[in-house]
């Protein structure tokens, strides 16, 4: 039940992903910006996303990966929770930005900051939903190698966000200042 399920999130991950792309297409909008950081790091990023989400989508097909350990009963529950609650996350991230969804620095006046709803928890929700979600494939699959693509993936999307957060200060001044005391980089829990 748990790898139908997984499937399931997998494939409606890759719907949306391909959704956003299809959505910006046909409106004619830009999706990929300035990269943050160096073109290789950043195009390295997204392919070690894809590296995990491979691994996901091979927990769902049912595909042995070679482990470097059985799975406890408890941990493939902590994996779904973790799998869900970043899919909804990056669902509704994906949401609240609509137009506003690049990948790298828009060099457009026409976005916005935003600041409201789910981004009034975290300063960057779509991240976080995507760790959540890449977390969750290597406690699906403890394998070395999506170990090592989770941990790059995770620490090269830590410096984009860096670098975006110094672009949004240069961007909307004393706001996005402002916003960034009250609102953590991954998540707030008490206001």
């Amino acid at each position: 039940m748990i790898t139908t399920i997984v499937l399931i999130i997998s494939l409606l991950l890759l719907l949306l992903i391909l959704t956003v792309i299809t959505g910006a297409i046909v409106k004619g909008q830009t999706i990929i910006g300035r990269p943050p950081i160096p073109v290789f790091y950043f195009v390295l990023g997204k392919v070690l996303v894809a590296v995990n989400l491979t691994f996901l989508l091979l927990k769902g097909l049912r595909v042995d990966t070679g482990g470097i350990c059985a799975l406890a009963p408890l941990v493939e529950i902590i994996a779904l929770v973790l799998l869900i609650a970043g899919t909804v996350i990056l669902f509704f991230s994906t949401v609240k930005l609509k137009n506003d969804l690049i990948f790298g620095l828009s060099s457009s006046e026409q976005h916005k900051l935003q600041t409201t709803g789910i981004y009034s928890f975290s300063r960057h929700p779509f991240y976080l939903g995507f760790i959540l979600i890449l977390f969750s494939s290597c406690l699906f699959n403890p394998n070395i190698i999506n170990f090592a693509a989770f941990l790059g993936a995770w620490s090269i999307h830590h410096k984009i966000m860096i670098k975006e957060e110094e672009f949004l200060t240069s961007q909307y001044g004393e706001e996005y200042i402002r916003y960034a005391k009250k609102v953590k980089r991954y998540i707030t829990i008490s206001k």
